[in-house]
């Protein structure tokens, strides 16, 4: 698994540990001290959660301009785990014109091996490939990016703890500052530093403060209406603001409306041709 994954973002990819990864998260409770754990070891035990093996989730995309006029976004994700994949497609349902709009990634383990991600766009008829190099612009016109969607590398960072405690919304979390290793990196999700605040008794991440290369621009992401679901914490809401010069630009919010941890998904739903044909 990596960290920011788009299930996580919508179920358990996205804000894996920006980690929008992109959507919900599911966790197991690991009541650690932090003098027992390192900042890395730390974020690794987030990134190795468990999830669950699949996921069928709703979900309304709300998009809003620093003049909080709102547009929404109806989709539907199905995610399924391999033994060394994770899969993922989400189908836009509405508005107009975004109906029948297809991403689909496919999350290898094999750290060595690039993750696959393509976008379909119905108006032109065609299934697009995201390469790598694309990963830092915006998803779907929101604030998250492809980087958050698709996921980085645990490996890819440094880690720094910056407090051993500090609380959040009532629960104790660590404080860590996750660095690029390379430009590499920094060219791929468009990120300079992220400042993540991680839950100590789930190891989820809450909160995060994110320097982006472009524009000196500043994001903030939550993580709200966290509770647990067929067993699996899951936050149904998500939340993603950019600022610049500390002034808001635009805002995202996913919200949960149903997901399903016990639902079988079907292999066909990941394939190729999937995307054009839709549900």
């Amino acid at each position: 698994m990596k960290l920011f994954n788009y299930k996580a973002i919508e179920s358990k990819a996205m804000l894996k540990v920006f980690g929008i990864g992109l959507l919900t998260a599911s966790l197991t409770s690991f009541p650690v001290s932090a003098l027992e754990l390192s900042a890395k070891q730390i974020m690794q035990k987030v990134d190795d959660r468990d999830t669950g093996e699949t996921i069928v989730s709703e979900s309304a995309l709300i998009l809003i301009d620093k003049k909080k006029r709102q547009r929404i976004r109806q989709l539907k994700l199905f995610s399924k785990e391999y033994e060394q994949v994770d899969k993922s497609v989400s189908f836009f349902m509405s508005p107009a014109d975004v109906k029948d709009t297809a991403y689909m990634s496919f999350d290898w383990d094999d750290d060595a091996k690039e993750d696959d991600s393509w976008l379909y766009l119905p108006a032109l008829q065609k299934t697009n490939r995201i390469a790598a190099s694309d990963k830092s612009g915006a998803f779907m016109g929101s604030d998250f990016s492809y980087a958050d969607i698709d996921g980085v590398e645990v490996e890819d960072f440094t880690y720094r703890l910056v407090k051993e405690s500090e609380e959040v919304n009532g629960h104790d979390c660590w404080v860590i500052e996750s660095t690029p290793k390379s430009k590499v990196v920094i060219k791929e999700t468009g990120y300079l530093t992220t400042t993540s605040w991680i839950r100590k008794d789930i190891f989820m991440q809450v909160k995060a403060i994110i320097k982006v290369k472009k524009g000196k621009r500043v994001k903030y992401f939550q993580a709200k209406d966290i509770e647990q679901i067929q067993g699996i914490w899951t936050a149904k809401t998500l939340q993603m603001v950019t600022t610049k010069r500390n002034k808001l630009e635009h805002s995202s919010v996913l919200k949960i409306n149903a997901v399903d941890y016990q639902t079988k998904v079907d292999d066909k739903m990941f394939e190729n041709n999937r995307l054009q044909r839709g549900l």
